[in-house]
């Protein structure tokens, strides 16, 4: 069964999650659906690892990326 994960856009960024499923794609099927409220994910198909487990390690993906992309700017802004 799939994992569907919600990333609301008040800490998330889109483009974190999109890299973030960009970076796994050798691992499993994600899918990210923009909506008003943030990006919806689903994980399937995991192979050979566990479906929770990678569900997991997909949601630090995205913190971490949202935490780099938003240093990054901040870094951009000279702030």
């Amino acid at each position: 069964m799939a994992e569907q994960l919600k990333f609301h856009r008040s800490l998330y960024l889109a483009e974190a999650v999109e890299a973030a499923a960009a970076a796994y794609a050798g691992h499993a099927k994600i899918e990210t659906t923009r909506t008003p409220e943030g990006v919806d994910a689903v994980i399937d198909e995991a192979g050979e690892y566990d479906l929770t487990a990678l569900a997991h390690a997909f949601a630090n993906h995205v913190l971490h990326e949202t935490i780099a992309l938003r240093r990054q700017a901040a870094i951009d802004e000279g702030v």
